[in-house]
């Protein structure tokens, strides 16, 4: 029940049913909903403060994340002060999972999923013609949330759920400038491609750039040969 109220909030909040700033219904209302008892309903909301996607505050309620602008552009002094786990371990995991989820995801897709993932562009693109940054980081979330999920692996998303709280900071960083944005947008928009033509090699390769360009973008300084993996071209080109 908790992992039930923890994803379709999740889901409503990534896809922009409910907005950056927004009051969550109370937990009285939340219980009815639910058919739940209110303590699976504050350990859902409890789950849900700490990947960051609502604020509790007390007397009040709950409220979706408004994110502000953040307090520093440089990501790896910021990132090394907040987290013991190193920034590249984290890229590292990144290229394991999403790459290949995106490549999974184009050959797994239904319909549904498809029209989910298209919207999050959308979002995305209206988010940054209205300057909204909480809009652009749940749009950004609401589309990497979309190709795990149509990727159609119940363990790569408990694995990916392991890591989410993870991106919020980075994601800030990332979606501050409308400018970056612009460039995450373009990047989704070609990975979608990819997805909706079934074309999986170039599902990967496309999230696989996008990854890498990020983290150059934060001026994270790293050899990609260095990371312990191969893009896909290189692994195409080994294979030939």
């Amino acid at each position: 029940m908790v992992e039930r109220i923890v994803e379709e909030l999740a889901n409503e909040i990534r896809m922009g049913v409910l907005k950056p700033g927004d009051k969550l219904p109370s937990e009285r209302k939340l219980c009815g909903r639910f058919g739940a008892s209110r303590n699976s309903v504050r350990e859902a909301l409890r789950i849900l403060s700490s990947r960051r996607m609502i604020q509790i505050q007390m007397g009040r309620g709950s409220f979706v994340t408004d994110f502000s602008a953040p307090e520093t552009n440089s990501l790896l002094p910021f990132w090394e002060q907040h987290h013991e786990v190193p920034f590249l371990s984290l890229l590292e995991v990144r290229l394991f999972i999403e790459p290949q989820a995106a490549a999974l995801a184009a050959s797994r897709i239904d319909k549904a999923s498809l029209a989910q993932l298209e919207r999050t562009l959308r979002q995305l693109e209206e988010n940054i013609d209205k300057d909204s940054l909480g809009g652009r980081i749940f749009a950004d979330i609401a589309f990497h949330d979309c190709l795990i999920r149509a990727a159609d692996n119940p363990l790569l998303v408990s694995i990916y759920r392991g890591i989410e709280p993870m991106l919020f900071e980075i994601r800030r960083m990332g979606l501050w400038s409308k400018e970056r944005s612009a460039k995450v947008l373009k990047a989704h928009g070609e990975i979608y491609h990819a997805v909706a033509t079934g074309d999986s090699p170039a599902a990967g390769r496309a999230m696989w750039d996008h990854i890498l360009e990020f983290a150059k973008d934060m001026e994270v300084s790293f050899d990609s040969r260095m990371l312990g993996l191969l893009p896909h071209s290189s692994i195409e080109k080994a294979e030939q």
